[in-house]
């Protein structure tokens, strides 16, 4: 029970990686807050939890809106009396169809806004929770090198501006013994049973799992991370160097 009794805030949840983490964490000790726009979709996620014998709440919620995203740290504030861990995972993919003088300013604007704008806002919230608690852990999710080279430039700046600003947080909340950290993953295919993950695999020359994803995060969210804060992990099965 690696995370035993910590709650841990999944913004962003749903999805692919967005429905393991939570259950992985729960399995772990974790008590869950979810938010994320599809209503049923954190219903399921919750209900699952709940079944295996684990603590879950959610929120439906646009968390490029700031009183949304306050509202989700609020929620665990409310439920559990503090934030532990914030796994910062909304984002939207945008892929390479135009070059950067055919990108409209909407499009630009839509993409900054789901990736970063929303990490930051969520990020601000409870990073301001966790600094009066005196501890916290918040793990951003950006994207591999070559995931972002494979999307349009505003997903390339968002996905970049994730990094550096995870960096800045790292260095800002240190004195506070917060740690920021930042996971980049590359193609990660759907689960076989998102609701009921299982270990990856392991092999190196195969597809990424949602699972790759959510035990790298289990490490980064333990205790057994104390001493790593500032970092970039890239789970991509080697692709960078073996490119």
């Amino acid at each position: 029970m690696r995370l035993q009794d910590k709650v841990a805030l999944i913004a962003g949840a749903g999805g692919r990686q967005g429905t393991t983490v939570p259950i992985v964490f729960a399995r772990e000790g974790a008590r869950i807050v979810l938010a994320g726009l599809l209503d049923d979709e954190l219903e399921r996620i919750a209900e699952r939890i709940k079944r295996d014998g684990g603590e879950a709440v959610y929120r439906a919620a646009d968390l490029s809106v700031a009183h949304e995203a306050s509202a989700a740290v609020r929620l665990a504030l409310d439920t559990f009396g503090r934030i532990d861990i914030l796994y910062n995972n909304t984002g939207a993919y945008s892929s390479w169809e135009h070059r950067t003088g055919e990108i409209d300013e909407a499009e630009w604007d839509r993409i900054v806004a789901v990736n970063l704008k929303t990490h930051f806002l969520v990020a601000r919230s409870a990073l301001r929770e966790m600094a009066r608690q005196q501890s916290g852990v918040v793990i951003n999710v950006a994207a591999a090198p070559a995931a972002m080279l494979g999307g349009n430039v505003a997903y390339a700046a968002a996905k970049s501006g994730i990094i550096g600003m995870t960096k800045k947080m790292a260095r800002e909340y240190a004195s506070d013994n917060v740690r920021v950290n930042c996971i980049c993953p590359m193609n990660i295919q759907a689960s076989p049973d998102p609701l009921d993950p299982s270990p990856p695999r392991p092999l190196i020359q195969r597809d990424g799992t949602p699972e790759d994803v959510a035990y790298a995060a289990l490490f980064l969210a333990s205790d057994e991370a104390a001493w790593i804060t500032g970092a970039t992990l890239v789970i991509d099965g080697g692709a960078e160097a073996l490119a």
